[in-house]
């Protein structure tokens, strides 16, 4: 276990803290890992979340200003077919 007796919250969130003679600093959040593995923890393989149909959509989607300039130049059919190919693509569960 590390002694911070001393150290002193440097942030306006007291997310980090900074040594006494304000030479060096440190976030909570470094702190807790360290000591979470001194514990004798040790991290696992990172495991991505599988994503819904519905954000995988999202992600993929023009943003709303792209989708209006897209329906502007070229019209409705040409939106929709761009957009069908996204819902083709993650078709619902």
């Amino acid at each position: 276990m590390r002694d911070f007796t001393g150290w002193k919250y440097t942030s306006a969130d007291n997310n980090v803290i900074g040594s006494p003679d304000g030479r060096s600093s440190i976030s909570i959040l470094d702190i807790e890992v360290a000591e979470w593995l001194d514990d004798g923890n040790t991290p696992g393989a990172y495991v991505a979340p599988v994503l819904t149909y519905k954000e995988n959509r999202v992600a993929e989607y023009p943003s709303i200003g792209d989708q209006l300039d897209d329906i502007y130049h070229n019209g409705l059919t040409k939106w929709k077919a761009t957009i069908k190919v996204i819902k083709d693509k993650y078709p619902k569960e």
